[in-house]
């Protein structure tokens, strides 16, 4: 089959190539299909870019990327999903072509994903391997089940290369490439559309790969995709001692959780060029052995010269404004570079915080958005710290930052103060 993938992610803040989408085009190709990339993130006539796409390579189906429902922060949120399905009614309508959803995005709710998209298919979870059955039954007509949950078995073949994306645009406007190592993840965060996932991870020596066919093409700076790096620390390991042999002359910037770290990953890290470590922390229910390995893993961090950005979501049900007082002043103890707070939480129809809100009508006080549709499409947020009594609590202390007024991300924010210091030198 001929397969057109659409990228209609617009989102600028910063633009992030469609990784997914590239690593799908592999392996569609390895199994003989025909794929092409339509990458719409810069486009100034989306639907004109389509229409040509479409014309001149006659596929026979196309799937649309959903990498997000919104953009998650409250106070800057903006709706995805809307321009997606008018997308999708251009094709179908005006091409009389199959439209199949992926992405992360559908994981929310894929039913409901899928019946508002007006998407024929849904692939819910990894879909390099599922696309291939959802196609066949295609072929077949076969008009049964549309939701299709994407898995992963044992190891990850890494196939992707750099050759359907115009990275330079990316880079230009404040992109970084980025990579991934592995898919799931097995840490149980009730705020998570990605929690209890199967994880598989890929062969370090393709990754290592992938990498250099950016180096070999003049790009040298990364971050990484996963949702965390150190899901395991045997392979994190195994992978940084790899690519410190490869010698490759990158930097880079990881997501990590307070977990699965010691002494030997932290110089590992730093002689890869490791320049960002986010560190994912969250308030829900953590036992004090938490706080100490958050301790221990800024203060690791930081003597081995690695800059710590903290990413912390808080204000979850039941909690008080004492306990906030207190994790602010765990949080400052080890001295990291930086502590976004973020304390708007989106809920999702397929998580566990929503099913605990949803069963207390005094929580439900606190829901904000779209609170009366029980699918959870369009934004709902729980929210019982706002962002004024947040500034009360927080003071002029600059070490934090309120998440969502100001758009953006950690990995830019670090290479926009490097500059700066560079610029004052």
């Amino acid at each position: 089959m001929k397969v057109l993938l659409v990228n209609p992610n617009r989102y600028k803040s910063p633009p992030v190539p469609p990784l997914g989408l590239e690593y799908i085009t592999a392996s569609l190709e390895e199994k003989g299909h025909a794929a092409e990339i339509v990458d719409l993130c810069f486009s100034s006539e989306s639907y004109k870019d389509i229409d040509n796409s479409i014309i001149s390579f006659k596929p026979d189906v196309v799937g649309i990327a959903v990498r997000n429902a919104d953009s998650v922060l409250y106070h800057t949120n903006e709706f995805f999903l809307d321009e997606i399905k008018d997308i999708i009614n251009h094709i179908k309508s005006g091409h009389g072509l199959k439209v199949i959803i992926g992405g992360t995005g559908v994981l929310t709710n894929p039913e409901g994903t899928l019946e508002y998209l007006n998407a024929d298919y849904a692939i819910a979870g990894p879909a390099e391997n599922t696309i291939h059955a959802v196609l066949d039954k295609m072929g077949r007509s076969d008009t049964g089940r549309k939701v299709h949950h994407g898995k992963t078995a044992g190891g990850i073949s890494c196939r992707r290369r750099p050759l359907k994306i115009d990275y330079k645009k990316y880079t230009e406007a404040g992109g970084v490439i980025g990579f991934e190592t592995h898919k799931g993840c097995s840490s149980s965060c009730v705020f998570c559309i990605e929690a209890n996932s199967r994880v598989s991870f890929k062969d370090p020596e393709d990754v290592i790969e992938e990498i250099k066919s950016f180096v070999d093409i003049g790009y040298d700076s990364f971050h990484l995709c996963d949702s965390e790096f150190n899901e395991n620390l045997d392979y994190t390991i195994d992978f940084c001692t790899v690519l410190k042999k490869a010698d490759l002359g990158i930097k880079w910037a990881v997501y990590m959780k307070p977990a699965n770290f010691n002494k030997k990953l932290f110089k590992l890290l730093k002689d890869t060029g490791v320049y960002l470590i986010t560190l994912s922390v969250d308030s829900w229910k953590k036992c004090p052995l938490y706080w100490t390995d958050y301790e221990k893993f800024v203060f690791g961090a930081k003597s081995s010269g690695i800059k710590v950005a903290i990413d912390f979501l808080t204000g979850f049900p039941y909690e008080t404004g004492d306990n906030l007082s207190e994790y602010f002043d765990i949080l400052r103890r080890p001295l990291p570079d930086s502590v976004g707070v973020n304390t708007y939480i989106r809920l999702y129809k397929s998580l566990q915080i929503t099913d605990i809100i949803m069963k207390d009508a005094k929580l439900k006080d606190n829901l904000l958005g779209k609170i009366d549709d029980p699918t959870f499409i369009k934004p709902v947020f729980y929210n019982s710290i706002d962002t004024e009594r947040l500034k009360h609590l927080l003071g002029d202390d600059r070490l934090f930052r309120i998440e969502g007024p100001e758009k953006g991300v950690n990995y830019t924010r670090a290479e926009a103060s490097t500059e700066t210091e560079a610029a004052k030198k």
